[in-house]
């Protein structure tokens, strides 16, 4: 009878096979044993899953080809009972079988051993039939919650009962489940659940009734958990309603608030008469006497955060009231509370008693001789003036016992002394001076004489001996002596030594000032890796999920590589679930690894929208150039498909829209080129191919369309690019090809105002080669605390690959964020260098491009006269910009610049070289409301030989960070230190804010 494998390792799996071995022969003529065929030469192997031959069909369509590699019993090699208890283990270890067999039948070439596999059956679907009378995907949803993604087809009567009940709670029941398993795929341990749905009526409400008082009108009561006569009855909506009626008592102030049901169906089921019962209980008042508290005392006592005052909350507020107010200096201070009940009101008092405050006023050490002062003060974080705070004295004492411990001190102790002196006033306030003497007894230094290992055979000792810090010469330091141990059992371990045991010896002389370290390792036997079995892939390939695993068959057991195969699978994104565990083989050196994974959807598909908020750089009735506050819907869309092919490769396509104004300009979308229109957009679809060419970087191709709108102009751009990166220790290089066609349109800038590159190639043809070196630390991508991004990028474009405008460009970039101590301040700071020069080219003379039409100009090789002037620019698409929400936030987008950079009615065109610095500091102020501090400076200089600090604009501001659940909701307000005239007359903007989502780097 077959056993299930679900079952414990004990009443299952050892059955199963103790049944194949002991099964292992069958003779179709005769009895005989076992032992007759073993020696003999396989002639055949035949493989039945579910009583079906695999000769003549697919292996793929019933059983993956890598399972075939499982079984050990070979054609051509002679039968041996090792090699068919090994293919038992491995065939039950995998866990998709619930019973083994396997038989041997004399054959005129030898023997034929024949494997019966039986399936565990698992439900790859449910199919629900019938009127489900609730939405279909809270029932999926409840047994999704319940049973798993494919449950075990044995458990079918458990999620018919579950269903039922599922139906009960919500009004039905007389709900009637009928379920019927079917087999609808080609794998046969695949089955499909149809689920035939019989809610029957559905109870409706008869009465509804609350009793005791509560503090509304009982309809109003009534009203708020939708119990009118007739309505359909839904326990599990009504608790959910229940809940939040409660809450909202709650946060009314009656804490101790109760709302509670019972119901009782008719004796036919089709109505339900319940009953509320509210209990608002007193309402309560929290008050504070005695002395006065500083900081928020919601803090203190969270009883409206937390909607309850139990006793045990009361007690820790009262801790932590004498515990922040210690912190201040106030050695003595207690707050006690007291509960008391005014009719129907409950006032919890807290009673605060500061007492005298008591400050630092010397701090002294004495009794060192071994360690220099200097190393000492660093340690004592207490200085003159500093409230007297005795823990941090403590916290003190031990830091500096801790220091000569790890110096060889073993014996060494700190007493810290502490004398209180008569009370001083100063600026109005008395306090109690405070003198602190640390006195440190050193005792004698223990120095380590020698380190041995003893009983190495499988590792180089003196390469062991290397990674130990205990060593000849180094203090002695016990917590050491762990830690080297654990460096030992971790080299063993890492080899497959999983039952060394080290032990360690000490021998001191000299009075303890000498001691010599005698390490015993026991090895044991190496375990190693058998076999890799890998279970639950669908679509992914087993080579891909191969590739990715560290651990092989016949390497070193190690817990290490476990672990990194599991870390590199699931880094993949091909699996919502990844589990890479040794599966136990007793009176064995060998053991298998199981690698158990679940796939995550191929498909994935988001969307989502919002709004960007900020000044932009418009266009006057005079064609002056003004800022304007501009307010920009937008959304996206984002389809992705992974495991192509059944390898790691992924398309995406991206989509974004956003709903500009045109900046006023005429001919853009939007009435009289003022209103909202579909000019901002952008479109990506992208391959990308990990592991390229047989290599561990990744390849990537893309195809893009966009369009834009600038300060100065707007632009239509749209090419391809093709990417391979390479991930290095620490950083990452990519190298990238790109090609691209530009159009400009709605220049805001006059004709006889632009560059002469602009006036020539409206429309310019780009051909690139990029490459980068990056290194990221961040601990989180969009909202960092603690890390550093470190880049330099280089470009250069040239006539030779296929492009119209030749240039070099680089871009240097450099983020630093630091976690301050303290309640989660965080210090930002930034700084971003950009250089470009472009190639020399040939162009027609200035006047005879001012006498022409834009973009009537010819090009060099139209005509066989060589031009005389020579121009360096680069393309408007190619130059540096700045000022906006990300670079200097003082200005608005593109408005920043040197004179040499914007045109004569204010306009920006760009420069060759840009220098931005920014400094940051976060503090937290509410919950998820983050305070900013800033300071930006930065320019955009024509020429990168321009570049000069002392022309950097200093602007600084404030704003707030609100960390939702897409990430921190920016709002800053930055200010210009100083403001200059325009060309236009009149002065700059003094101020700007900007509203955006993500950090501002």
């Amino acid at each position: 009878m077959p056993v299930p494998l679900w079952r414990s390792a004990s009443a299952g799996q050892t059955v199963t096979r103790l049944a194949a071995v002991m099964a292992v022969v069958v003779l179709t003529a005769g009895a005989a044993t076992a032992q007759q065929y073993v020696g003999r030469t396989i002639a055949d192997v035949q493989v039945e899953v579910s009583g079906v031959p695999l000769v003549g069909r697919s292996l793929i369509d019933l059983i993956d080809r890598s399972l075939i590699d499982l079984i050990e019993t070979r054609i051509g090699e002679p039968l041996t009972m090792i090699h068919v208890r090994s293919t038992i283990d491995h065939l039950v270890g995998l866990g998709r079988f619930e019973d083994v067999r396997v038989f041997a039948d004399p054959s005129d070439q030898g023997v034929v051993v024949r494997w019966q596999l039986t399936p565990v059956r698992r439900i790859s679907a449910i199919v629900l039939d019938g009127e489900a009378q609730v939405p279909e995907p809270a029932i999926r949803a409840e047994l999704g919650d319940r049973f798993g993604a494919m449950p075990s087809a044995t458990r079918v009567p458990e999620i018919v009962a579950a269903l039922e009940a599922f139906y009960a709670e919500r009004g039905f029941r007389q709900a009637a489940i009928v379920a019927r398993l079917e087999e609808r795929e080609s794998r046969p341990e695949r089955m499909t659940l149809v689920l035939a749905l019989k809610p029957g009526a559905r109870a409706a409400i008869k009465t509804a009734t609350v009793t005791t008082t509560p503090r509304e009108p009982e309809s109003e009561v009534l009203r708020r958990l939708d119990l009118l006569a007739g309505r359909p009855f839904d326990r599990h909506a009504l608790e959910a309603r229940m809940a939040d009626y409660e809450e909202n008592l709650r946060g009314r102030g009656f804490y101790e608030a109760r709302v509670r049901q019972v119901h009782e169906f008719s004796g036919e089921g089709t109505t339900v008469s319940v009953e509320i019962t509210v209990e608002p209980g007193p309402h309560v008042r929290v008050v504070f006497a005695g002395d006065p508290l500083e900081g928020k005392s919601e803090d203190l006592v969270p009883v409206r955060e937390e909607r309850t005052v139990d006793q045990d909350l009361l007690e820790d507020a009262s801790l932590r009231i004498a515990e922040a107010l210690r912190r201040q200096g106030y050695r003595a201070a207690q707050a006690p509370f007291d509960r008391r009940q005014e009719g129907d009101e409950v006032i919890v008092t807290f009673t605060v008693t500061r007492g005298p405050q008591y400050r630092v006023s010397t701090v002294a050490v004495s009794g060192f001789a071994a360690l220099a002062h200097a190393e000492i003060a660093p340690l004592l974080q207490l200085k003159a003036g500093d409230p007297f705070v005795e823990s941090r004295v403590g916290l003190v004492a031990s830091a500096i016992t801790e220091l000569y411990r790890v110096r060889g001190f073993a014996q060494a102790a700190v007493k810290p002394g502490i004398e209180v002196l008569p009370p001083e006033t100063r600026a109005g306030a008395s306090f109690r001076p405070v003198e602190l003497q640390f006195e440190i007894q050193e005792g004698p230094q223990t120095l380590v004489t020698g380190a041995t290992v003893d009983g190495v055979t499988a590792l180089e000792p003196s390469a062991i001996a290397s990674q130990l810090a205990l060593s000849a010469g180094r203090p002695f330091y016990r917590p050491q002596l762990a830690a080297d141990r654990d460096t030992l059992l971790r080299a063993y371990r890492h080899l497959g030594y999983q039952n060394v045991s080290v032990t360690s010896q000490l021998a001191f002389a000299d009075e303890q000032r000498r001691v010599a370290v005698t390490w015993t390792v026991t090895e044991g036997s190496q375990i190693l890796v058998d076999r890799v079995l890998i279970k639950g892939h669908e679509r992914v390939g087993v080579d891909l999920i191969r590739r990715e695993l560290t651990i092989k068959s016949g390497s070193p057991m190690s817990d290490t590589a476990l672990l990194e195969s599991q870390r590199q699978l699931a880094a993949t994104g091909l699996f919502r679930r990844v589990r890479v565990s040794e599966l136990p083989r007793s009176g064995s050196n060998t053991r298998d690894v199981l690698v158990d994974v679940a796939e995550a959807p191929a498909t994935t598909i988001s969307y989502g929208g919002g709004f960007e908020v900020g000044r932009i750089t418009g266009q006057d009735d005079d064609g002056q150039a003004n800022e304007e506050f501009d307010v920009a819907p937008r959304g996206f869309f984002d389809w992705s498909r992974r495991n192509l092919w059944g390898k790691n490769r992924s398309v995406t396509f991206f989509a974004r829209v956003t709903l500009r104004r045109g900046n006023g300009v005429e001919g853009v979308d939007g009435a009289n080129g003022t209103g909202y229109g579909f000019n901002d957009y952008r479109g990506l679809f992208t391959f990308r191919e990990p592991r390229a060419f047989g290599t561990t970087g990744d390849a990537q191709v893309s195809a893009f369309l966009e369009q834009g709108l600038r300060s100065s102009f707007d632009f239509n751009r749209k090419g391809v690019t093709a990417d391979y990166a390479k991930r290095f220790t620490g950083f990452t290089v990519t190298g990238r090809y790109t090609f691209d066609y530009t159009e400009l349109y709605n220049e805001r800038i006059e004709p006889e105002d632009q560059l002469l590159i602009d006036r020539l190639f409206p429309q310019v043809r780009l051909s690139k080669v990029f490459s980068s070196v990056l290194r990221d630390s961040r601990d989180d991508v969009l909202d960092p605390q603690q890390g550093s991004v470190l880049g330099v990028d280089g470009a250069v474009a040239a006539r030779v690959l296929g492009s119209e405008v030749g240039f070099v460009k680089t871009f240097a970039q450099a983020f630093v964020y630091r976690r301050l101590p303290g309640r989660g301040f965080v210090l930002a700071a930034g700084a971003r260098l950009g250089v470009a020069v472009g190639f020399a080219q040939m162009v027609p003379a200035v006047d005879e491009i001012a006498a022409s039409p834009n973009g009537a100009i010819a090009r060099a090789g139209s005509r066989a006269a060589s031009f005389p002037t020579v121009i360096r620019d680069l393309p408007a698409s190619e130059r540096f910009f700045a000022g906006g929400d990300t670079t200097v936030r003082g200005f608005a987008l593109d408005r920043l610049g040197t004179p040499e950079t914007l045109d004569p009615q204010g306009f920006p065109q760009g420069g060759n070289g840009l220098a931005v610095f920014n400094l940051e500091a976060r503090a937290p102020y509410w919950k998820n409301v983050q305070l900013v501090w800033f300071t930006d400076a930065g320019n955009i200089f024509k020429l990168a030989s321009d570049l000069r600090l002392d022309e950097l604009r200093l602007t600084s501001g404030v704003g707030f960070r609100y960390r939702s659940p897409i990430g921190p909701l920016r709002v800053d307000w930055g200010f210009k230190l100083s403001t200059q005239l325009l060309t236009t007359g009149g002065r700059e903007r003094s101020n700007v804010l900007h509203i955006s989502l993500g950090q501002a780097f």
